[in-house]
C-alpha cells in the first residue's frame, strides 16, 4: 500500500502527540498515605432502612421479610432501647419522597445509617442481592454480621 508523503507528514506527528498524551495521562503522582483514622467508636444510633415498592414477587418479598426477622430476632434489645431502628419505606407513597431522595434510593435497596451526634454516615448494602453476600442461603448471616459491625462502630 502506497501512502502519499503528504499523509505521512500529518500522520506521524499526530501519532507521536497521541502517544505522549496517553503516557502523560497514565502518569499518576504518588502521594503520601493518609494517616490511619482513629476509630469513631459505636454510633449513637443505627437506622436500618429498606425501600420497597408495589407488591414484590415472592423472591424479592423474602428479602424484606428476612430483614425484618433478623432485626427483631437478633436485635430486640437494641430496638427496644432505640439504639437500632428499622424503617420499611414504601416508595409508592408520595410522603416518602424526601427520605427516598436523602438516601438516593431505588426500589428494594437497603441502607445502614450510622448516626453520631449531628452527623450521619449512610452505607448502601447492595450485597443483599449478590449470591456471595445475600442470596437466600447467606442473607441472614450476612445481615446479622453487617448490623453487628455497624453497632460496634466497625462498618
Amino acid at each position: 500500500m502506497n501512502i502519499p508523503i503528504k499523509a505521512n507528514n500529518i500522520f506521524l506527528p499526530l501519532l507521536v502527540l497521541s502517544v505522549v498524551v496517553l503516557l502523560c495521562a497514565c502518569d499518576s503522582p504518588t502521594t503520601a498515605p493518609n494517616p490511619p483514622e482513629e476509630p469513631l467508636g459505636p454510633p449513637d444510633r443505627i437506622d436500618i432502612v429498606y425501600f420497597q415498592q408495589g407488591k414484590p414477587c415472592h423472591c424479592i418479598a423474602v428479602v424484606g421479610e428476612t430483614i425484618q426477622a433478623i432485626t427483631v430476632v437478633y436485635f430486640s434489645e437494641q430496638l427496644a432501647s432505640g439504639k437500632l431502628t428499622l424503617q420499611m419505606i414504601d416508595l409508592d407513597k408520595k410522603e416518602n419522597a424526601a427520605i427516598a431522595k436523602k438516601y438516593n434510593a431505588a426500589p428494594f435497596s437497603l441502607f445502614i445509617n450510622e448516626i453520631r451526634e449531628d452527623s450521619e454516615h449512610i452505607v448502601a448494602v447492595p450485597e443483599i442481592w449478590l449470591p456471595t453476600g445475600g442470596g437466600t442461603d447467606n442473607l441472614e448471616e450476612f445481615l446479622k454480621n453487617k448490623i453487628e459491625k455497624s453497632l460496634s462502630g466497625e462498618l
